[in-house]
């Protein structure tokens, strides 16, 4: 093997890892306050619910769709469980109803492009309009959905999710961590993970090999909207409001998670750690443009420019591996 081959492969395997390390010491060198302790606890905290979001997007990914309404229903869902709350609901029935939202829209986006051969970005792209619209209305225009203001003892076990610790840990970490535990079992461990897998290599073949693409392919988009929803609950629990569309730039933080998630595999395979890594290296590239006070527009810019480095990263790893 020439050195050249040899260098090609050592970036194609390696690259990602040691650029995301890279990147991060060069944040820490510019801002000092970077990498203490509290300031990473915040990054997790406040990451949790990206991870959850990625997770919707790599099983949809993984079996060759996409969900553009993913962000949109994370949104209604959160808006739906704070309206229930300020209505006099327990918070029991607040998640419920927020989760059994969710359910409904991924059963619908299922029904549409699984068995109606709606093209994923065009069912999930009318649905994201759809819910936003429905979002819009309920709000009167987008008002706000305060709850912070209300009793401690209206809101204490629906903020328990997002504000309250077990010991050292947040109560918002630990259910992300069962989230992670959950999803790997589904996706790298199960028989219905080796379907996605079989069809994302080859769809013709796995219709031979006599799985019901149809209902796998369905499937991830009931988990994805699930997961959405629920991310969506446990933000309004962390902020103790429901801002209406304030969680749609998740939608792009989503896509460069999943990308840069698939570079932690030696096939570029859409994976649930490497979701997490790339989750965290997202929530980690927000706190710096936070902490060195730059706005919206930087943030997209650093987006952008990540998607097109991992894209060009995965092809670069193709080749060497082809």
């Amino acid at each position: 093997m020439t050195g050249e081959k040899k260098a090609l492969n050592f970036i194609a395997r390696h690259g990602a890892i040691i650029g995301i390390c890279c990147v991060l010491l060069i944040f820490q060198i510019i801002e000092p306050r970077f990498m203490r302790i509290d300031n990473i606890l915040g990054v997790l905290n406040s990451s949790s619910l990206l991870i959850v979001m990625t997770f919707g997007m790599t099983m949809v990914m993984a079996v060759r769709g996409i969900d553009l309404s993913i962000a949109q229903v994370a949104d209604a869902a959160g808006v739906i469980a704070a309206m229930l709350i300020l209505s006099g609901k327990n918070f029991a029935v607040a998640i419920i109803g927020a989760l059994l939202f969710g359910l409904l829209i991924g059963i619908v986006n299922a029904v549409l492009i699984s068995y109606l051969g709606v093209p994923a970005i065009i069912g999930t792209l009318g649905m994201m309009f759809v819910v936003r619209s429905v979002e819009l209305t309920l709000t009167n225009g987008a008002q706000p959905q305060i709850l912070f203001t209300l009793p401690a003892a209206r809101v204490k076990y629906f903020f328990f999710i997002g504000q309250e610790n077990i010991g050292p840990v947040s109560v918002l970490i630990l259910l992300t961590i069962i989230v992670i535990a959950v999803m790997y079992f589904v996706k790298e461990r199960s028989v219905f993970g080796r379907y996605m897998d079989a069809i994302c290599n080859n769809v013709r073949s796995s219709l031979l090999a006599g799985i019901n693409v149809r209902r796998v392919f369905a499937a991830t988009f009931v988990i994805s909207s699930l997961l959405a929803a629920l991310a969506g609950v446990m933000l309004v629990s962390r902020s103790g409001n429901a801002v209406p569309r304030g969680v749609e730039t998740y939608l792009t933080d989503c896509f460069v998670a999943v990308y840069i998630g698939t570079l932690v595999s030696s096939r570029n395979k859409f994976n649930i750690i490497g979701s997490v890594i790339g989750a965290l290296f997202v929530g980690f590239l927000s706190n710096f443009i936070t902490l060195m006070g730059m706005g919206i527009a930087y943030k997209n810019i650093f987006n952008g420019v990540f998607i097109i480095l991992a894209v060009m990263l995965g092809v670069l790893k193709s080749r060497v591996n082809a």
